[in-house]
């Protein structure tokens, strides 16, 4: 059942403030010539305790060194001769960044992009490879992308998470130009899935980000970046050996090589499957022109190609293992339009006679497949009412209201977003009511004064729900396995709505609480509190506990300082 969190009631203070209870382009570098945008641990993030080996989720420990950041300028710009571009594949480097590190969402998923695709600027890419042609970038560095994911890692997730067939991981061979599904059940321990990948098969893992921080990172900053639901999965193939046939995908593919190699076969695709919004059926040999583009992804690099591209891959003399992040999976003006249309002809029809008129006597005899051929003025007479109805229906559309709705979507969809270091030590997270030996320690409140912003901008959506109110739909709360939660929302009033649109507008900057444009004081905290024991706010600094507490504590050690 959906969640429906209304503001809870609030205690007050003594002071009366609140508390809370297609061609091939091939970039290759061959020089250190340039400082790249380096990944880097985030010092103070949000991660499991005792790492990967962790069998306690839920426990977190903001001293660990795990989740994969960006930072770095380039000295110089690539330069472009004989169409390749060269850059250096300088190794990433391990940066100590304390907690007075500003910590910006924004920039840290353009930092992550540009990483990925350097030395291709995102504005040049969009420009020229998004949507419209295939790209390869090549690199000498073979430990280019080493922090994101590996076979060790893999092994251990296997034996500290439970991990199922069919849920979490496929077996698949390809073998006589058919593709094979491993029909196996149960827990995906070790020794099985190594015994299946020893015999031949590959691996794929649904959702690495569940289990690996660094992967959830990535995805995390690239979903600010790009404003829709990014995915992954993993993809682990033994050598001389394929474990899909050739087929499309509905999503924008970025093939991310880890480890090995692998040889990649693109064919074009046709008619409708440019920009498919749907994915394949697998092809058969006989189905397929010859390919446009052949070539052999090595550790370090990446093969970009848009939706409906149609591919296989195969290994020779290595193995190989790459990760595949998709975005923008039913992000298209169609999608868009299949939320606004039906809204707009229920407008028109409650405020539009014309709509709402009956069609005409014996109506059937005239139109409808075995009429095609009529040539009656009353055919076409009902054919020109429907064209008219149709282009008056472009004045009831609301593309607002439908981008809002495609927002709640994305909503329930998103990854969970990753704390920094900052923000998890001001936000509901790691601030606020302990528990120790049955007492509550470090009970904090809400003042008029206190530094305010939103964790993420697309953290949430707002929907109108009716003159009065509204759902705020938000993806904190989010499993990190795909739906693995009903959709989050909680449900306010239309008057609070200015304050939602300055937090939004002004991100990432802060902004003091009492300048949010409500004028009832209580309401006005009890929203920031809302969103706060949500984990939509952070604050600048950490909350001023209550004076009550601070006695409380005067007697007890407050656990927080405990080690």
């Amino acid at each position: 059942m959906a969640q429906k969190a209304k503001a809870k009631k609030t205690r007050k203070t003594k002071s009366g403030k609140i508390s809370p209870n297609q061609k091939r382009h091939q970039i290759s570098d061959s020089s250190d010539e340039e400082e790249i945008p380096m990944l880097i641990p985030i010092e103070g993030t949000a991660v499991p305790k005792k790492g990967i080996n962790s069998k306690d989720e839920t426990s977190l420990d903001v001293t660990k060194k795990s989740v994969l950041s960006c930072n770095g300028k380039s000295s110089k710009k690539p330069t472009e001769k004989n169409k390749t571009l060269k850059k250096s594949s300088k190794k990433p480097e391990l940066l100590d960044h304390g907690y007075s590190t500003v910590f910006n969402p924004v920039t840290q998923g353009l930092a992550i992009f540009k990483w990925l695709i350097d030395p291709i600027l995102p504005k040049k890419f969009f420009d020229k490879y998004w949507e419209k042609d295939v790209l390869h970038i090549e690199r000498e560095n073979r430990r280019y992308f080493k922090d994101i994911f590996s076979t060790e890692e893999l092994d251990i997730i296997l034996r500290e998470y439970p991990l199922f067939f069919t849920r979490n991981i496929d077996v698949v061979e390809y073998k006589n130009g058919k593709k094979e599904l491993v029909e196996e059940e149960g827990r995906a321990a070790p020794v099985k899935v190594w015994d299946f990948y020893s015999s031949g098969c590959s691996v794929r893992v649904l959702n690495p980000h569940t289990y690996s921080q660094n992967v959830h990172s990535v995805i995390s900053s690239l979903q600010e970046y790009f404003g829709t639901m990014v995915g992954t999965n993993v993809y682990l193939t033994p050598p001389e050996s394929q474990g899909f046939a050739p087929h499309f995908d509905d999503i924008e593919a970025f093939i991310v090589q880890l480890e090995g190699s692998k040889y990649w076969k693109l064919y074009k695709p046709k008619g409708s499957d440019v920009l498919a919004r749907d994915s394949s059926k697998n092809f058969s040999a006989e189905e397929l022109d010859d390919p446009f583009m052949e070539v052999k992804l090595n550790a370090g690099d990446l093969l970009y190609f848009p939706r409906g591209t149609i591919h296989e891959g195969h290994t020779k003399e290595q193995h190989s293992l790459h990760i595949t992040i998709s975005v923008y999976q039913h992000t298209a003006y169609a999608d868009l339009l299949e939320h606004a249309l039906p809204a707009a002809l229920k407008k028109a029809a409650s405020e539009n006679l014309e709509f709402r008129k009956g069609l005409p006597l014996n109506y059937l005899k005239h139109v409808g497949v075995v009429n095609q051929s009529d040539d009656s003025d009353k055919r076409k007479s009902i054919i020109d009412k429907v064209k008219s109805l149709v282009g008056a229906l472009v004045d009831y559309i609301d593309v607002d209201s439908a981008a809002d709705n495609l927002g709640r979507k994305f909503m329930h969809d998103a990854m969970p977003p990753l704390y920094s270091g900052d923000e998890a030590q001001h936000s509901c997270l790691y601030d606020g009511d302990v528990m120790k030996n049955g007492k509550v320690f470090h009970r904090v409140e809400i003042t008029p004064e206190i530094e305010i912003r939103l964790l993420r901008y697309y953290a949430l959506r707002v929907v109108k729900d009716s003159t009065t109110t509204s759902k705020l739909y938000f993806c904190t709360h989010n499993d990190k396995v795909y739906h693995g939660e009903e959709e989050q929302w909680l449900e306010i009033s239309n008057s609070l709505l200015p304050a939602i649109e300055v937090l939004q507008k002004s991100y990432p900057n802060f902004v003091v609480a009492d300048s949010l444009p409500i004028e009832d004081e209580t309401a006005k905290l009890s929203l920031v509190f809302s969103l706060w024991e949500h984990g939509l706010l952070v604050t600048n600094q950490p909350l001023p506990g209550l004076s009550e507490d601070d006695e409380t504590s005067s007697t007890d050690s407050d656990p927080s300082t405990s080690e």
